[in-house]
């Protein structure tokens, strides 16, 4: 009776196999994993939870529906969170500890030093990080660090540039708050045009103030909107991002689909009329010029006619111009009558305008 030693071989290297998942399933069987120290000083859970943002919008939601893992913190502030639910895109994700007061249905994110309860992470399906926590003040996770991803190094960077504008309502000074933001603003601007990772640059450009900086900073955000759909074409981040684009397009009055309405209108109107002037400048060529009529000579008229339009050049009423000549009101109108179709005009007010323009002696 022979004995296979290869059958043995396979068979004892299938056992080992077998044996190692059994013993360490979740380590090996994990794809992304999160691991480190979180400062567990002050009234905070002993767990940590992890959340999906599925919009640029909820950048700063925290909801129970959004909530996709959590694990427990052990007494040395250590924690281990894994598993393998994570769409194989990357997309950012929040890390928060709750107050013991709180449960995950009534989540709140601090802002505020050492309050502040949470940060963001940029991750994948594959992703592994390894934090770890500032131990010396009272934040969870303070002046962390993230050591091992580069693409949350980056993120951890952008976490800590945007951490002093949390600090802003210590501020005392009008004045001074206003050069803080604006400081903080020209900050994320140039992290976000040398940021190296696409998506990281978006969460930065994504906490500017587009209402404040759209006009003045358009090539940069317009600059982003390009890497996007250069490297993300199919990420729903983008779809978000252009969409906002276009709303603020439109609110600073860069709607470029009606500028070029209304440009093709203007165009066509101006074709119209430079072809309606020529038309008229062909007719006048075809038109022979007459002669102006010789205007009317205001010396033609009598003495009695000539004083009655001295007074209408001087205002009077035709009851005060027959008061002035003594005679019947019906007599200065018939005077006017005949003055008016010697003179060619047809109201009191081309009378006088006529008598001013040739001002004759007399009149």
């Amino acid at each position: 009776m022979s004995i296979d030693c290869k059958s043995i071989g396979s068979s004892s290297l299938l056992f080992i196999i077998a044996l190692v998942l059994w013993l360490c399933p979740s380590t090996l069987l994990a794809d992304y994993r999160i691991s480190g120290t979180i400062n567990t000083k002050g009234a905070w859970q002993a767990q940590v939870f992890l959340s999906t943002i599925d919009r640029l919008d909820d950048y700063y939601n925290a909801k129970a529906e959004f909530i996709i893992n959590v694990t427990s913190i052990d007494e040395e502030g250590s924690f281990v969170l894994e598993g393998d639910n994570l769409p194989e895109q990357a997309q950012f994700y929040k890390l928060y500890v709750l107050k013991e007061s709180h449960s995950e249905f009534n989540a709140c994110l601090y802002m505020q030093g050492e309050e502040r309860n949470f940060i963001h992470l940029l991750l994948d399906n594959k992703s592994k990080v390894q934090l770890t926590a500032d131990t010396t003040g009272y934040a969870p996770f303070g002046n962390y660090s993230i050591t091992g991803n580069l693409a949350n190094e980056q993120m951890t960077q952008l976490n800590h540039l945007l951490h002093p504008s949390q600090l802003f309502y210590e501020i005392k000074f009008p004045a001074e708050l206003k050069y803080s933001q604006d400081k903080l603003s020209r900050d994320l601007f140039q992290f976000a045009d040398t940021c190296s990772n696409t998506l990281v640059a978006l969460a930065a450009i994504n906490n500017t103030d587009y209402h404040l900086y759209f006009d003045t900073q358009y090539d940069l955000y317009q600059k982003i909107a390009q890497r996007m759909k250069l490297e993300w074409s199919d990420h729903p981040y983008t779809q978000n991002y252009i969409r906002k684009l276009r709303y603020y397009n439109e609110q600073e009055g860069r709607d470029y689909s009606l500028i070029f309405l209304v440009m093709t209108c203007m165009f066509a109107f101006l074709s119209a009329y430079l072809l309606f002037q020529n038309r008229q400048l062909k007719q006048q060529k075809n038109t022979p010029i007459l002669p102006t009529p010789p205007a009317p000579k205001l010396d033609q008229l009598t003495p009695q006619e000539q004083k009655i339009l001295h007074f209408i050049k001087a205002g009077k009423s035709n009851k005060e111009i027959a008061g002035e000549l003594f005679i019947e009101l019906s007599t200065v109108k018939s005077h006017i009558n005949k003055l008016y179709a010697k003179i060619k005009v047809k109201s009191r007010k081309e009378a006088i305008l006529l008598a001013k323009s040739q001002e004759i002696e007399g009149v």
